[in-house]
C-alpha cells in the first residue's frame, strides 16, 4: 500500500511541475483557433474548428478545410460553416465555427494522429486573421509510443498532454501548436512512420516526464493495489479461546 501511495505522489509532483512549466507551450502560445477531433462511431473522424477572432471570414475558413482535405488526401463531407454569439448582451460579437467529418486523421490500429496538415492548413491567412498558435484537441484518445511528445522546430514547435478521466468525453490528447512561419512546406512536425530527429528527443526527456512512462506508473501502481487486496482478502482473524 505503501508503495502504491508513493507512486500516486510521484504522479501528482510529475503533473504539478508539468503544468507549472514557464517554459511550456501551454503557458506560452495564446491559440488563435481550437481544433477538436474525435473518432464517430462510423470510423470518420469528426472535426470541430472554432475561430477566436471576432468576425473571422467564413470564405476564409471553408478555403482553409478545402486545404486540410489535399493534405489529408481525403475530402471533407457534411460541411457545415456559421458564425455564433456567445454573449447575449454582445450579439455584434460572433465568432465563426466549422464541423464535418473526414478520413485519414486518427489510426487507432496503429495508434497514430496526423497533426502536421492541421497546421500547414492554418497557415497563410492573410492579416488581421493570421494564425499565431494552434490548439489540437483529440478526445478520447490516449498516447502511444508513435504518437509525438514534445518537438522542437524552427517552424512549428508544439507540445502535447494527456488528460485522463473517467468520462471518456473528458479523455484526451492536447497539443499547442506555435506558428513561427507562414509557409506550410517549411512545416516538419513529425508524422506517421517518421523517425523523431534527435534533437527532439532530447527536448522530449528534458520537457518533463514522459506519458508512456506515466502509463506504466499507472499500471504498476494498480497492479500493486489489487495485489495488496487480494493479500488482505485472505488474511483472517485469529480466533481467541
Amino acid at each position: 500500500m505503501r508503495f502504491a501511495s508513493v507512486l500516486t505522489a510521484l504522479l501528482i509532483v510529475a503533473g504539478a511541475r508539468a503544468q507549472t512549466d514557464s517554459q511550456s507551450l501551454f503557458n506560452t502560445v495564446v491559440p488563435d483557433v481550437t481544433i477538436h477531433v474525435h473518432k464517430h462511431s462510423t470510423g470518420a473522424d469528426m472535426v470541430e474548428i472554432t475561430m477566436r477572432a471576432d468576425g473571422y471570414p467564413p470564405a476564409l475558413l471553408r478555403s482553409q478545410i478545402g486545404q486540410l482535405a489535399q493534405y489529408l488526401k481525403s475530402p471533407p463531407r457534411g460541411v457545415d460553416i456559421g458564425q455564433y454569439a456567445p454573449d447575449p448582451s454582445r450579439p455584434e460579437m460572433k465568432f465563426t465555427k466549422a464541423a464535418f467529418a473526414v478520413d485519414g486523421v486518427i489510426d487507432r490500429t496503429k495508434g497514430t494522429l496526423k497533426i502536421n496538415p492541421f497546421a500547414q492548413a492554418m497557415a497563410g491567412a492573410p492579416n488581421p486573421w493570421k494564425i499565431s498558435g494552434i490548439e489540437l484537441e483529440f478526445e478520447g484518445e490516449v498516447p502511444s509510443s508513435e504518437m509525438p511528445r514534445k518537438w522542437s522546430s524552427k517552424f512549428c514547435p508544439g507540445e502535447g498532454r494527456f488528460e485522463g478521466e473517467k468520462d471518456a468525453r473528458l479523455t484526451g490528447i492536447e497539443y499547442r501548436i506555435k506558428l513561427l512561419s507562414q509557409d506550410p512546406t517549411k512545416f516538419d512536425i513529425p508524422e506517421p512512420g517518421q523517425k523523431p530527429k534527435q534533437e527532439d528527443k532530447k527536448v522530449a526527456s528534458e520537457g518533463g516526464l514522459d506519458w508512456t512512462l506515466i502509463l506504466v506508473f499507472l499500471v504498476a501502481a494498480g497492479a500493486v493495489g489489487a495485489l495488496v487486496y487480494s493479500l488482505l482478502l485472505r488474511v483472517r482473524p485469529k480466533v481467541s479461546k
